[in-house]
């Protein structure tokens, strides 16, 4: 029963360890608690530039959520979208772009919930501000080509309002840089 036991707890550990090593993220917020400073030197140095990183500037209003993009990283892999969101409203709105996807082309990638930073997911109250990233990645065996990518549609889910119970969809037209 120890040994069982044992067993289970040492997996849970490894899962959390591999699920926090995933979580590490280069890309600016534009929000004022920023979590994009949890790199460290030596990931700097050994990553090389692999992709293209540009701050998109776009800020859109779904729904009384100010939804800001700030900075993008297109990998062949992976796309980051760094964004701070508020809350203009005094009534608590839902939100989980964590769980949206984003076009590319003809190619869709699927929100990796594991894979951003921060925190824009969930309940957000009245007048509250949160920032994150949220990592979209490439469908399995396929591969982004970096140079081509024009723009990407951002399908953000809804914006939902707990106190009206309205919700309007989060749809973002990221123009690459």
């Amino acid at each position: 029963m120890m040994k069982k036991f044992a067993k289970i707890l040492g997996i849970g550990v490894l899962t959390i360890g591999a699920l926090t090593a995933c979580s590490e993220t280069d890309v600016e917020t534009g929000g004022s608690n920023n979590t994009e400073g949890k790199k460290t030197e030596q990931t700097q140095e050994s990553k090389k530039d692999d992709g293209k990183k540009f701050n998109a500037g776009i800020t859109q209003e779904v729904n009384g959520l100010k939804i800001n993009i700030a900075e993008v990283k297109i990998t062949d892999k992976q796309i980051q979208v760094g964004l701070n969101v508020e809350n203009t409203t005094q009534q608590k709105m839902t939100f989980y772009p964590d769980q949206g996807n984003a076009i590319v082309g003809d190619m869709q990638l699927t929100a990796n919930m594991f894979s951003g930073s921060g925190n824009v997911s969930g309940d957000i109250n009245g007048g509250v501000k949160m920032d994150g990233v949220v990592a979209y990645d490439a469908p399995e065996g396929k591969t982004i080509d970096v140079n081509k990518v024009t723009e990407i549609k951002l399908d953000m889910g809804d914006v939902f309002n707990d106190e009206t119970m309205d919700a309007k969809n989060a749809t973002i037209a990221v123009p690459v840089k």
